[in-house]
């Protein structure tokens, strides 16, 4: 008795899952996302891309009529933590086609990323960074902060050729 209840169970677990497609699950859509200046940020992945070993990873975002447009690359040599150099990185703010706001990299920081997977098939990239930047020309003086700082950041990347 007990067996017949067992293999009434199982069956209905099999069938329940062919009806409602249970194993098939969606793909998670590109995504960019950090804690900027302690605030959380979010961003559209543009323009990421592969270029022989280098990646790029950009992203943009608008706030109060500004783009903000912020990206790493890096030599890519697999899985693993990458520290940027200055020129690896940046940040900087337009309004209407024209810069407001310019970044470097902060000297006294080391901006990193960590890469988590990559599916070479898809040209799927996954992993966290953290970036800091120091303000070097504003129009508007006192508009922008002085600093910015991404932390806790992560990423989701379709590449592009």
């Amino acid at each position: 008795m007990k067996y017949t209840w067992f293999m009434l169970a199982v069956a209905l677990l099999f069938s329940a899952c062919k009806k409602k497609d249970c194993c098939n699950f969606p793909v998670a859509p590109d995504f960019i996302l950090a804690q900027k200046n302690n605030t959380k940020w979010e961003a559209d992945p543009a323009g990421s891309n592969i270029l022989g070993d280098t990646i790029t990873v950009s992203a943009k975002s608008n706030i109060a009529g500004e783009e903000e447009q912020v990206g790493f690359k890096i030599v890519f040599d697999g899985v693993g933590y990458y520290t940027l150099k200055a020129n690896e990185n940046y940040y900087l703010i337009t309004k209407s086609g024209t810069h407001s706001g310019h970044y470097v990299a902060d000297p006294t920081h080391l901006s990193s990323v960590t890469i988590i997977s990559y599916n070479q098939t898809d040209k799927i990239l996954q992993g966290f960074f953290e970036l800091k930047f120091l303000k070097v020309s504003d129009s508007s003086p006192g508009s922008h902060p002085d600093k910015i700082f991404f932390s806790e950041g992560k990423f989701k990347v379709t590449l592009k050729y």
